[in-house]
């Protein structure tokens, strides 16, 4: 379920107002007022994302009447062969054209990234992280905000990338590392005494990424992707993954969490377009990172 529809019936009654919050932010429907100044008996109607939270109000007096519609994505296979069939119809939010005349302003300037670099943003809103599979079904899911950054930057010609953001502290480093991977990572069968989770993703396809409490020298060797984090990482839409950790003396479960974040790479000034493509970091990630002068702080 990605959604509800409330059908708001033209019944005479008092209270029942219908609260929206989201991010510090809330919106009413009363459609004991709404309703009752119309000529003709009309219905009303509110449709809101999953992750949206609601309250009604206490009905004071009369009847609210209305009819609740979950909403679902249809998963049926026999559509896609539908010629005319091009996936679930996505609304874009009523900021998009701000946000693009914005991020345009933003690449026409030669200060801003200036060498290029890499952009992040949080999700702010909730998507199902399945079991052992890559996470490229969300991006037909993605909605609202998420998906205002995800078209805009696609329709200037970039590639936004869905990641899990892994981040943990590590016992032999003394500080906090972190790493993104584009697919649900297992670490269940991993095991040896000195764990190290950013090693283990490395070798999984992952890419090591810069963390504000890394040491000065501890993961120089690992070459670390920069990113700007413009939204920070949102908790939510999260992956638990559990290993066994020794020190010694005695073994213990740990855990460490994957959440779902979006991550655009932008070319210098001048040449924004000539940025690290998905394939190219695919070979990159191969290399061995001492030789590879692929990354570069930013």
């Amino acid at each position: 379920m990605f959604g509800s529809l409330v059908i708001f019936f033209p019944t005479p009654h008092e209270g029942g107002t219908l609260h929206l919050r989201d991010d510090g932010q809330e919106w009413t429907f009363n459609s004991g007022l709404e309703l009752a100044d119309l000529r003709t008996p009309t219905i009303g109607y509110i449709a809101f994302f999953s992750d949206i939270e609601h309250e009604v109000a206490p009905v004071i007096s009369g009847h609210r009447v209305t009819l609740t519609y979950n909403l679902y994505f249809d998963d049926d296979d026999d559509e896609a062969t539908d010629s005319t069939w091009q996936g679930p119809y996505r609304p874009l939010a009523t900021n998009s054209r701000a946000f693009r005349a914005t991020l345009e302003g933003l690449l026409e300037n030669p200060e801003f990234l200036a060498d290029g670099g890499t952009l992040g943003f949080g999700l702010r809103h909730i998507y199902p992280v399945l079991d052992d599979r890559f996470i490229d079904y969300v991006y037909d899911l993605l909605k609202g905000s998420d998906a205002v950054i995800y078209e805009t930057f696609k329709s200037l010609g970039f590639e936004p990338k869905l990641y899990l953001y892994y981040e943990w502290f590590s016992p032999q480093s003394g500080s906090t590392e972190a790493s993104i991977i584009d697919w649900v990572f297992d670490c269940a069968g991993e095991y040896n005494e000195k764990m190290d989770i950013t090693k283990i993703l490395r070798t999984r396809r992952g890419i090591v990424v810069w963390h504000k409490e890394h040491g000065a020298s501890d993961l120089e060797w690992k070459n670390p992707e920069k990113v700007h984090w413009v939204s920070p990482v949102t908790r939510f839409n999260e992956r638990e993954c559990t290993f066994p950790l020794s020190n010694g003396y005695r073994s213990e479960l740990d855990y460490v969490y994957g959440y779902m974040c979006l991550v655009i790479r932008i070319g210098k000034a001048g040449e924004r377009l000539s940025y690290p493509t998905v394939a190219q970091l695919e070979k990159e990630r191969w290399r061995d990172p001492k030789t590879s002068d692929f990354w570069k702080k930013r």
